[in-house]
């Protein structure tokens, strides 16, 4: 999977077990649902897509290749929302 950075202009707020994105550039709200949220979460601190992952598969049960591929979508629709970036 590609790097990933999180864009400046993109701002956190956990909610209980959810997060609220804020795209600042275009003022835009996003709601993370609990295992979304927990993804960004370890991205935020980690700031790598496989490091996030491996304590994705440690926190989730369940067959590994379904919660990457579940965690590959999320990664692709931030993407094109705007609220990911790849690094260059």
């Amino acid at each position: 999977m590609k790097e990933i950075c999180i864009p400046p202009d993109v701002y956190t707020t956990f909610f209980e077990e959810s997060a609220i994105l804020l795209d600042a550039r275009r003022n835009i709200y996003y709601a993370l649902n609990d295992s979304a949220a927990d993804f960004w979460k370890s991205l935020m601190k980690s700031g790598s897509v496989e490091e996030t992952l491996k304590e994705i598969l440690n926190l989730y049960e369940g067959p590994s290749d379904v919660i990457i591929k579940d965690m590959e979508a999320l990664v692709d629709n931030l993407l094109k929302a705007g609220l990911l970036e790849t690094k260059t």
